[in-house]
């Protein structure tokens, strides 16, 4: 007998408010994904922005005293082509 292949893909069922999903449709659309692959791509993304704001870093004392000193530092100048487009105007301001 055959063993059969591991899943490769887990079905996942949810219900939407319908006001909700007329917005993920547009959003889809607009993105021209499929309302899966839209739902897909914003739940990792959601996921992996939480996963990134929960990270611990663990630094030895040394490496902690440089890291408040490099966070409590003034800022260094923006480069001058920054520093130039700063001072413009915005094209739709009077």
């Amino acid at each position: 007998m055959v063993a059969a292949a591991p899943r490769k893909e887990t079905p996942v069922s949810m219900r939407f408010r319908n006001d909700d999903l007329d917005i993920i449709d547009r959003g889809a659309k607009l993105t021209g994904l499929s309302r899966t692959e839209f739902v897909r791509r914003a739940a990792l993304h959601e996921a992996q922005t939480a996963i990134l704001n929960e990270t611990v870093l663990r630094l030895s004392p040394d490496a902690y005293e440089d890291f408040v000193k490099a966070i409590g530092a003034p800022p260094s100048a923006a480069p001058a082509k920054v520093a130039e487009r700063l001072k413009r105007k915005a094209p739709w301001s009077s």
